[in-house]
């Protein structure tokens, strides 16, 4: 519910109603709509520990990469489209998860400006790209592209061929060098 309709859109008696046990029965569990918040980003946190932990094989090779980030960063998942209306719902000053939420994201791109360091440590990030701004706008397309999934998605007819794996690879080959440039240009100098 809390995907769906965000913090502020969903009540604890229509959460309650939803998973279908009764209202004192929610409180018993969770005493306030901010605990059941705080649970609920728990869980995102458990989510940001895994690919936390994942960080150093994330950067093995491209494929490596697009295939983490159409798993951990999938705008489809559950904890990504979570994450995302409850990212944008904390732009709001009184909303009781923002700073756990902004701190969340910034693990995210955390990890991500990580994985771009290796890349630009190898020589396989474009020139002139900063690991920190490739990792921010990832997260970004990623969020995004979880509220794309749910608006734009749901209104196009049967047929289109753009997917969120697909967004995130293009955006992926504007910041890493294209493995064949590399080739190439050690078969014209092979030094």
């Amino acid at each position: 519910m809390f995907a769906e309709h965000g913090y502020h859109g969903a009540s604890l008696r229509d959460i309650s109603r939803r998973i279908g046990i009764s209202h004192p029965g929610m409180l018993h569990h969770f005493a306030s709509k901010d605990a059941l918040l705080s649970a609920v980003v728990d869980r995102l946190e458990n989510h940001a520990q895994g690919i936390l932990e994942a960080a150093p094989r994330l950067s093995a090779d491209r494929a490596t990469f697009l295939t983490a980030l159409e798993r951990q960063w999938n705008p489809r998942s559950h904890p990504i489209l979570l994450l995302s209306t409850l990212n944008g719902e904390a732009v709001s000053k009184d909303h009781p998860g923002r700073f756990r939420l902004a701190r969340l994201r910034r693990v995210h791109e955390h990890v991500l400006e990580d994985v771009y360091t290796a890349f630009a440590e190898r020589g396989e990030l474009r020139e002139g790209i900063d690991p920190g701004f490739a990792a921010r706008c990832t997260v970004a397309l990623v969020l995004s592209l979880a509220v794309r999934e749910e608006t734009v998605r749901t209104l196009q007819r049967a047929g289109h061929d753009d997917t969120a794996a697909q967004d995130l690879a293009a955006l992926v080959a504007t910041f890493l060098v294209d493995p064949r440039e590399t080739s190439d240009s050690q078969q014209k100098d092979p030094r």
